[in-house]
């Protein structure tokens, strides 16, 4: 992740799993690899400043 984007991973004890996503810049940030966040229900490829997302890891 770019600098000034706060990246965390969570597992669930079945194996399930999720990054936490959040942009503290003052600009949109490009993700390295596009997913779907589980928040807005939408693909995402880009997070706004201050934006975040969820996305189920594979």
């Amino acid at each position: 992740m770019p600098t000034g984007v706060e990246a965390v991973t969570r597992h669930a004890a079945d194996g399930r799993g999720w990054h936490v996503l959040i942009n503290h810049r003052t600009e949109d940030v490009t993700l390295p690899q596009p997913g779907h966040d589980l928040l807005t229900d939408r693909p995402v490829n880009q997070l706004p400043p201050g934006g975040c997302a969820v996305l189920r890891t594979v």
